[in-house]
């Protein structure tokens, strides 16, 4: 049987936005005036069990009211974005791969965590958690480039695809908690190496592996490109080539970098106009590091063009997120103020 919840303090004037991260915890205070007053970050030691986790959870938080110059009594609910399937109600994490402890020498990852319930107790604040995918897409919808509209989709473009979905100005979580998996999304059948779910899936076609993959594939071919002068080790070419330097070489106008990137930014601009003929979105912000590329950007947005319904798309802004790293904990202080008003 669950202890009880920990109220949310109705009138508090701050809140701490937490982003729980695989190496670390940041947390920030913020108060109604959307004034970041302290912040602090610690290792998450994500691989220690919950209980060293929830430690440095709360080290964060505490740091974070310190460093704002406030006390614990005068804060009215936490929010964290927790990388993994949350069960939002219940303050479960269902699974969270990146998070977990080793038994006999196996390692075990998250599941069906009570961490609403262990963080609350250790700390004596209220706490709310969502997906932090789901939580960045609350973050720009709030504070960032969705400000002020009532539907938005968010791509997250990095090692995988992540994203998130506002309906009239909620998120959608689904059923179980499971909603807005962007980067499972199906776009070609039986192409697209993948390990980890079925195969065409936008993630494992414009994540980034498939990308280095794209190119050291044109590169093994014998293809000149500027790529090559990364090339200095004897490692294989996988370990030596990363979208950061494609997007470089595509700048400088290498043929063989700029193809990736195009075929990419069509695979990314697919996924944009399927969400889009779903959702109607009034914005849809694409964000992570691997989104900063012009070239990828530019044909994401013309495939999108061409291929959503027009008169759908023609109520969609496709633009670049704007709190970048931020988003998260920004998402997190929205659920927490979300928490003390309800």
């Amino acid at each position: 049987m669950s202890n009880p919840r920990v109220p949310a303090k109705a009138n508090a004037s701050y809140v701490v936005g937490v982003d729980l991260g695989g190496t670390n915890v940041r947390a920030s205070v913020l108060d109604r005036n959307e004034t970041k007053l302290g912040r602090f970050e610690v290792s998450s030691d994500a691989k220690s069990g919950v209980g060293r986790t929830v430690k440095q959870i709360a080290a964060a938080v505490r740091g974070a009211i310190a460093a704002a110059g406030i006390t614990e009594d005068q804060v009215g609910a936490v929010g964290i974005a927790v990388p993994g399937h949350i069960d939002v109600p219940n303050g479960v994490v269902v699974w969270a791969p990146n998070f977990g402890d080793y038994v006999d020498g196996s390692y075990v990852p998250w599941k069906n965590i009570q961490l609403r319930e262990l963080v609350e107790a250790e700390l004596g604040l209220a706490m709310v958690m969502d997906n932090d995918a789901n939580v960045a897409a609350l973050g720009e919808f709030r504070f960032g480039v969705g400000r002020g509209t009532r539907h938005l989709v968010m791509f997250t473009l990095g090692t995988g695809i992540g994203g998130g979905i506002i309906v009239e100005g909620e998120v959608l979580r689904g059923a179980t908690g499971g909603a807005a998996e962007v980067g499972h999304i199906i776009i070609a059948d039986g192409v697209g190496g993948s390990a980890n779910g079925a195969h065409g899936r936008l993630e494992s076609l414009a994540g980034r592996d498939p990308i280095i993959e794209r190119a050291t594939l044109k590169m093994e071919s014998g293809r000149e490109s500027l790529l090559w002068n990364n090339v200095t080790t004897t490692d294989a070419l996988q370990q030596q080539i990363n979208p950061e330097l494609i997007d470089k070489a595509a700048e400088a106008g290498d043929t063989l970098a700029t193809e990736v990137l195009i075929e990419t930014g069509h695979y990314v601009g697919l996924g944009i106009a399927s969400m889009v003929n779903v959702f109607n979105p009034e914005v849809v912000v694409i964000g992570g590091k691997i989104s900063r590329s012009k070239t990828l950007f530019n044909t994401a947005v013309r495939t999108a063009k061409a291929s959503a319904v027009g008169s759908i798309l023609a109520a969609a802004k496709i633009v670049h997120a704007e709190l970048g790293d931020d988003a998260g904990i920004m998402g997190a202080v929205e659920l927490a103020w979300r928490e003390v008003d309800r």
